[in-house]
């Protein structure tokens, strides 16, 4: 009598051998996933941080032209608050589109600025840390999706922005026409906390009076 041994199933070692092989090609779908997913993410941050530079030093160069329109002081500013008049001094500023303004008021009876369309904050310490300086200056989203600083936003974002405001300087003495500045140095920063990951961008342009 003769016995055929039956070799249409799989064994054991075989089966173990196969699950072992797909769990190897599933942990590298999922580790390409996850580094695509990571690249989308990083390439993003980059993006909005290059429009979030850009539009801050757009703000600057709006302030200055808007005001040699309204011939006023080339480099005069409204903050809020104190919400005064005054002009550009070196120091840590907070600068974005003001929604709440239709356009520039100017004050006939001082030709100083009473309202304005561009929102700045002087930032009187800015802490060390890249951190805590995120923190100081997270940006949120409102409810038409635009980036701003009130902390009465309830949407909260992974980025932070803020200028640095410093006078043109040439062999460490600072540049000055009539006993006045007449040359600002307008470094933009962003910044982007991803998880654990945080990074600083930055974009450096000069303003002046044009008509000088």
């Amino acid at each position: 009598m003769n016995l055929r041994r039956n070799t249409s199933g799989f064994t054991l070692v075989e089966l173990i051998i196969g699950m072992t092989v797909f769990s190897i090609g599933l942990t590298g779908i999922y580790a390409l996933l996850q580094t695509t997913i990571s690249n989308a993410s990083y390439s993003r941050d980059e993006i909005v941080a290059a429009w979030l530079l850009s539009e801050q030093m757009n703000l600057v160069s709006n302030l200055r032209d808007t005001n040699v329109r309204n011939f006023i002081s080339w480099d005069s500013l409204y903050l809020e608050p104190p919400w005064s008049e005054t002009v550009f001094s070196s120091g840590y500023y907070m600068i974005e589109n003001n929604f709440s303004e239709a356009g520039i008021v100017i004050d006939p009876s001082t030709w100083y600025i009473a309202k304005n369309n561009i929102k700045i904050i002087k930032i009187d310490s800015m802490p060390i840390s890249l951190e805590d300086r995120w923190n100081k200056t997270q940006l949120r989203v409102d409810d038409y999706g635009r980036y701003v600083h009130s902390e009465l936003q309830w949407k909260n974002t992974e980025y932070a922005s803020y200028l640095v405001v410093s006078p043109l300087v040439v062999d460490w003495i600072e540049v000055k026409k009539n006993n006045k500045n007449q040359w600002w140095i307008i470094d933009a920063r962003t910044i982007v906390k991803r998880w654990l990951t945080i990074r600083e961008y930055d974009a450096k342009t000069m303003i002046t009076d044009w008509q000088k």
